[in-house]
């Protein structure tokens, strides 16, 4: 597929929230603390947004252009999506270029993430000899931003013009995976340095409603956490809401264990400025994401205020996160993050850069769960791979931490997996993680496995 090699959500989200993991700090309020990822599904991560191939340009016989204006077909020629985008965008504001020209700078911005600008430059095309490549454009677009429900009938419409659209064949069959009901069977373990293990079990079936823009999950889990001193087995049942319509995209999530602690765990998040900001707040069970069987025992619990905003730029983008949790053991935990993804591809389009600073403190000490009360920064930077098509796709990250201030020390962060349909409606999920960095004075390591199989219903 020219325009897009759509990753499946588990595939995708994995490896970018494993990215922020190598302090061992949460990206959402399901994310562990101390210890390895517990394999919460209800984190929210920017979809991977393929660079396409270098192509001939949609008409074979071009027209005669001004030098400026063939410059842009000439670096899309050469795969320079990223110069063609940003040159072409320029010209579009102060000139008017011809359509099969607007399509290529709208693929362009397209291709190298930068949506929101290739929106207007595809809904200027809809009309038209270049109306399919248009439309195809914004169903991957809106594919990309999780709105299936919104792709899907884009394809239809290319389809019932052209039945053989290759593209569209692709995104109506991705698109059409993405809105049906599946069922997900997941087991995962973890360990780390202080002897801290997790085993757990997880089904979870998600489905839509008619429009399509509403989410619903419902899912059962059973874990156990141990330590040489302590062990603790817990289940829980937890509901989760999105709605996609709706102003400020609502999420709900209510959680119950239904051993030990059975109290009613909620959290809600709603989004702003075009999705770019997220604040959520709730109440949640700090036993289970302190991966800690004492925690569970003592039945600790948090409140929870986080927000999280991702601005994109010519150069990449930045994503910001700041969480704070109220421990009702009295303590209080700030996590933070800064990250920038970068646009530049010196390795090609497949092997994406980052680099950022994360951090965490805490008002007191505590024994079950990660508490630097000096606070602990570090800086990384590193790598992250991703390959794909309609029936599978690989991953591997590698990032590597300095100390920046407090009681962080050197660190480092690897982490592979993939996902493979097996047949047109099953799916299996592997995904792999190991760090190691400094934690309250002494060398600390984690590593989690993760494995999962998905069944679709249509």
């Amino acid at each position: 597929m020219k325009y897009i090699h759509y990753i499946g959500l588990l595939g995708v989200c994995l490896p970018s929230y494993l990215l922020a993991q190598t302090t061992g700090f949460s990206v959402s309020p399901g994310s562990e603390i101390k210890g390895a990822p517990i394999g919460n599904s209800s984190g929210w991560i920017e979809p991977f947004k393929f660079i396409g191939n270098a192509e001939k340009a949609p008409e074979e016989n071009a027209p005669k252009r001004a030098p400026a204006l063939q410059k842009i077909v000439d670096l899309n020629a050469a795969g320079d999506y990223h110069a063609a985008g940003t040159e072409g965008l320029a010209l579009m504001a102060t000139q008017s270029v011809d359509e099969e020209l607007q399509l290529i700078i709208a693929n362009s911005l397209a291709w190298t993430g930068r949506v929101k600008q290739a929106v207007p430059a595809y809904q200027g095309l809809s009309k038209g000899k270049f109306a399919n490549a248009a439309n195809v454009g914004m169903a991957n677009i809106n594919s990309w931003r999780g709105r299936h429900d919104l792709a899907l009938p884009l394809y239809q419409t290319v389809l019932a013009n052209d039945p053989t659209n290759a593209d569209a064949l692709e995104g109506f069959d991705l698109a059409s995976r993405e809105l049906s009901p599946r069922t997900t069977w997941g087991v995962m373990g973890s360990s780390d340095s202080s002897e801290l293990k997790r085993t757990m079990a997880t089904l979870n079936h998600r489905w839509r409603d008619d429009s399509g823009a509403n989410i619903f999950e419902v899912e059962i889990a059973g874990m156990k956490d141990w330590l040489p001193t302590a062990m603790a087995n817990q289940q829980e049942v937890t509901l989760r809401y999105q709605s996609l319509d709706l102003a400020l995209k609502p999420s709900l999530e209510l959680n119950m264990p239904t051993k030990l602690n059975r109290s009613l765990y909620a959290t809600g998040r709603v989004k702003f400025f075009d999705e770019q900001l997220t604040v959520g707040a709730g109440r949640v069970n700090w036993g289970k994401m302190s991966v800690n069987p004492i925690a569970s025992i003592n039945d600790l619990s948090a409140i929870y205020l986080g927000a999280n905003a991702t601005q994109s730029f010519a150069l990449g983008s930045v994503q910001g996160r700041i969480d704070y949790y109220g421990v009702s053991d009295g303590n209080s935990i700030i996590s933070h993050s800064l990250n920038f993804n970068s646009a530049w591809r010196p390795l090609g389009s497949n092997f994406k850069p980052f680099a950022g600073i994360e951090g965490r403190s805490a008002s007191a000490s505590a024994k079950t769960y990660w508490s630097p009360v000096n606070g602990s920064g570090t800086a990384y930077a590193g790598i992250l791979a991703e390959w794909g098509a309609a029936e599978w796709n690989l991953f591997g990250s590698a990032q590597l931490g300095l100390p920046l201030y407090g009681d962080a020390g050197n660190s480092w962060s690897v982490s592979a997996g993939g996902k493979h349909w097996l047949t047109s409606d099953i799916a299996l999920n592997v995904n792999l993680w190991s760090m190691a960095s400094w934690r309250e004075n002494s060398a600390y390591r984690a590593q989690s496995a993760n494995v999962s199989l998905e069944k679709l219903w249509r």
